[in-house]
C-alpha cells in the first residue's frame, strides 16, 4: 500500500514521449537498484528513506511517456528527486489524492495539458521548489496515512 504520485508528459493535450537520457541522468545521480522485470527501481536517499520509482520503458525500447512514485514516507530528498525527475522529463505531477491539483514543473506545460486538466478546479499550479511540492502533497499524504493506519488496525483486530 502506498501513496501514489504519477508524472506524465503532455503535448497538445495527449501523452508525449519523455527524454529518457535526461531522466536517466537524474536517476543515476542517486543510489538505486533496478529495474526489475516490471520497470520498478528502488531509490535510496541519504536520510535512510526510499521510494519505489516505476518507470517502465525508461531503459530500452518502446514508449516512455510517464512514471510513478509509490511513496510510504515523505522527505526533503524525495521531494527534490521527484521535482528533478519532473523537470528533466518535462512532466506534470498528478497526485492520486482527493481534491488533487495538477502540479506543473514548468510554466509552459499549462498550454499542453488535456482540456480536463487545464480546466481543473482548483486550476493547475506551478511548483517552484521541493518545499512547495511537499506542501502541495502533504494533505494527500496525511489522508493516505490515516487510511493505511485504519486498515492496519482493522486487520490486526480481525
Amino acid at each position: 500500500m502506498s501513496f501514489d504520485i504519477f508524472l506524465q508528459k503532455f503535448s497538445a493535450g495527449k501523452p508525449a514521449q519523455v527524454s529518457r537520457d535526461q531522466v536517466l541522468a537524474v536517476l543515476k545521480a542517486t543510489k538505486f537498484s533496478g529495474p526489475d522485470d516490471f520497470g520498478f527501481y528502488l531509490v535510496e536517499f541519504p536520510d535512510g528513506g526510499d521510494v519505489e520509482f516505476s518507470a517502465k520503458g525508461l531503459q530500452g525500447v518502446g514508449d516512455f511517456t510517464n512514471c510513478a512514485f509509490h511513496i510510504r514516507g515523505i522527505s526533503s530528498y524525495l521531494m527534490r528527486f521527484m521535482l528533478e525527475i519532473a523537470k528533466a522529463g518535462d512532466m506534470v505531477i498528478l497526485p492520486a489524492m482527493e481534491n488533487f491539483v495538477p502540479i506543473l514543473s514548468m510554466s509552459e506545460q499549462r498550454k499542453e495539458l488535456p482540456k480536463e486538466l487545464a480546466e481543473n478546479d482548483p486550476e493547475p499550479i506551478l511548483c517552484g521548489s521541493p518545499d512547495e511540492l511537499e506542501s502541495l502533497l502533504s494533505g494527500g499524504y496525511a489522508g493516505w496515512k490515516r487510511y493505511r493506519d485504519k486498515v492496519l488496525r482493522e486487520n490486526r483486530q480481525a
